[in-house]
């Protein structure tokens, strides 16, 4: 067996975080969750923030308990959810707590930024679908309401490249998290100049853009006494959680398959060559962002297990505590109420009562009130694979391609029934796994980014490293096929 090659990689979500030591022993990779932590927002001064300074005093536990365990790991690397930002003044030190892309200070300047910048305009400069939590609309309202800020601010770093800086002291904006921004040009790595000017933002606030798989420096010495660590590697990975569960796809036939990334939102795409720019794509909601080695993730953003999520703490609010698991079974035990919300309504978007708002959204809509919890969570569940058969769909016709599988990956494949559901939904064989895929495509991309695998071999290690379920459109109760499954289409059991 060959010498094993330790990474870490620190996988931030919207609910949660965790600190995960990889070993690849040059065929497959294991993980080992070293730390987990909450990600909890704070309101302050009718704002929401991001408690970056706890998430970062979390991430520092994780090094130095991983480090701990295993001193001989090589490096280190973040990501995160897309659009939200810190900002540094000239001398580098953090303005301001960052913002939350729930935050609501958007919209009193919507309607101004967009008769600067028209909705299509952004759409065509940077790929992006023009939508109030993108970093552009939350620079501009920033920039609108505070003038010292206008003064003070020297660059912006979103946020796996601002834990990156904190990590390293080195300031990069790794492309496939900067794709998510509104900033960066359509398919290119450099900055949308024509974006910034129309909406008068400095056309300097973006450090040197870097590609997934930067070394971008070490651990700082002071951190590294502080935690115990030797020098590690601080790698600008495939940044972005999508990008990095993405990369770790174990496709059979990639121009055949499309994606679907379930955690708190639901990410349904594919990989094409370019962007795809044209009217129908726009209008119908999808985006471009940048992928590993090269290409673009033609996707939409579907509100994903938010809505369960949300459910499930309304409930506990209440005293009734029941895990994801639990809320499952209550589905798979009830029929189906042949009710259907729109998970992208914007009356779903605020924490809140999630039960209550379905019931208002099902009399407005002429529907029956799901009146029992199992009901409730059935709803959701159908009404998520409606909305990624739908997606799919539209992927085909924008793309003259046939797609005849469908990848899931990340938590929500944990939810049997929503699998089984998206495939009587599409119509099409549903592969899922990984579990873990953006923290498994951050690590094979750090494996790749110090020359320890050639990253052609990224999926064919994850195909090797995991065990898939296959489930079949109508095969109901008779459960998912486990299978070991090859990048080239064969099987085995």
């Amino acid at each position: 067996m060959s010498q094993l090659k330790r990474v870490l990689a620190v996988d931030l979500g919207a609910s949660s975080g965790r600190v995960i030591a990889g070993a690849y022993d040059g065929e497959g990779i294991a993980m080992e969750e070293i730390h987990r932590f909450p990600n909890i927002p704070v309101t302050l001064g009718g704002h929401l923030h991001w408690n970056v300074l706890e998430l970062f005093r979390q991430i520092t536990q994780g090094i130095k308990l991983a480090c701990r365990r295993y001193p001989d790991l090589l490096s280190v690397s973040v990501d995160t959810w897309g659009v939200d930002y810190g900002i540094l003044d000239s001398e580098g030190q953090l303005l301001y707590t960052p913002h939350h892309y729930r935050d609501r200070r958007m919209h009193a300047v919507r309607a101004q930024l967009e008769m600067l910048l028209p909705p299509e305009e952004q759409f065509r400069l940077s790929g992006n679908q023009p939508d109030p939590i993108n970093t552009v609309y939350q620079l501009f309202a920033d920039w609108q309401s505070n003038e010292t800020l206008r003064s003070a601010a020297g660059r912006i770093l979103l946020m796996p490249d601002l834990f990156h800086y904190f990590l390293s002291g080195a300031a990069a904006a790794e492309r496939t998290i900067l794709s998510t921004s509104g900033l960066l040009a359509a398919g290119k790595a450099e900055a949308a100049r024509e974006v910034s000017a129309r909406l008068g933002l400095p056309a300097d606030l973006l450090p040197d853009i870097v590609e997934a798989g930067t070394v971008v420096g070490t651990l700082r010495p002071d951190l590294c006494g502080e935690l115990g660590c030797p020098p590690l590697g601080v790698i600008a990975g495939a940044s972005h959680d999508t990008a990095a569960a993405v990369a770790a796809v174990p496709y059979r036939r990639k121009e055949n398959a499309a994606f679907i990334s379930c955690g708190t939102w639901s990410l349904v795409g594919l990989e094409t060559e370019q962007p795809v720019l044209s009217e129908a794509c726009y209008s119908q909601g999808f985006t471009n962002e940048s992928c590993f080695g090269g290409g673009n993730r033609l996707l939409k953003n579907i509100t994903g297990l938010w809505l369960l999520q949300e459910t499930q703490r309304t409930w506990a609010e209440a005293g009734e505590v029941m895990s994801f698991a639990e809320l499952t079974e209550l589905a798979e035990r009830e029929p189906s109420p042949g009710i259907l919300i729109d998970p992208g309504d914007p009356l779903f978007a605020p924490p809140g009562d999630m039960p209550a708002r379905i019931g208002e959204y099902c009399l407005r809509t002429g529907q029956t009130v799901p009146e029992s919890r199992g009901a409730v969570v059935r709803v959701i569940v159908e009404s998520l694979a409606r909305a990624y058969s739908g997606a799919v769909a539209a992927l085909e016709t924008l793309t003259g391609r046939r797609v005849d599988t469908v990848h899931m990956v990340g938590g929500g494949i944990r939810n049997k029934l929503l699998c089984q559901l998206t495939a009587d939904a599409c119509g099409k064989e549903v592969v899922a796994g990984p579990v873990e895929a953006s923290a498994l495509g951050n690590m094979l991309v750090q494996l790749a980014a110090l020359g320890e695998l050639d990253p052609a071999q990224i999926r064919e290690i994850v195909a090797s490293s995991e065990t898939l379920e296959v489930y079949q459109p109508g095969q109901g109760g008779s459960g998912p096929a486990s299978i070991k499954q090859d990048v080239e289409g064969t099987t085995h059991g």
